[in-house]
Formats: structure tokens, sequence, C-alpha cells
């Protein structure tokens, strides 16, 4: 391939790739942690600010090829157990009441 050649091809891929869409980034676990948390009757409900948050916690689904229905709840745990605060007794108590009640719904 020829210098010329070989820089045109370098100078279309890096173009291409600083074009690419970027994705929504996803939802902050402590704030999905809140949100469920008030909506299980643990904490206060969060109005208009939770839609977001929740609709993120609900679309955490493991599909092989039905509904798994145990392996969403321990990805539904596991994505909120990344928020700092979660690991404290207290809070892993309302982590399963959150999981008992809404782990298992696609």
């Amino acid at each position: 391939m020829q210098p010329r050649t070989l820089l045109t091809t370098l100078a279309i891929s890096a173009a291409g790739l600083s074009i690419a869409p970027t994705h929504a980034q996803t939802a902050d676990p402590c704030s999905v942690y809140t949100c469920m948390a008030g909506v299980s009757g643990v904490g206060t409900p969060g109005g208009a600010a939770c839609t977001a948050p929740i609709v993120a916690f609900h679309a955490i689904q493991v599909w092989d090829p039905e509904f798994d229905s145990g392996s969403t709840a321990a990805a539904r745990r596991q994505f909120l157990m990344t928020c700092p605060g979660v690991q404290e007794p207290t809070n892993l108590a309302i982590l399963n009441v959150i999981i008992a009640q809404w782990g298992y719904s696609p």
C-alpha cells in the first residue's frame, strides 16, 4: 500500500471514530436504589424524578431464551450493590425488600 493511500485510510478511519454516536450513560445505582426503596414502602417516593431510575431498574432483564427470573433478580441485586452505601447492614435489609418485591418481574 502506498504511503498516501495508507494516510488517507487512517484519516478516514479516525474521522469515523470521532463522529460515532455516543450512547446514553447508565443510571446511577444509588439513585435507582433510593427510588426503588421509595416504591417498596421503605423510603419516600421520589415522584417524577424517579421515573428514569425505576425504568432503568426494570430494564435489567436476563433472557436465556426465556425470561430467567432468578438471574434477573441476581443481576438487579448486583447492579444495586455497586452503590457504595448499600453494603451497610440497614441498607442491605432494604435491598432485600426491593429484590423480594421487584426483582423477579420483567
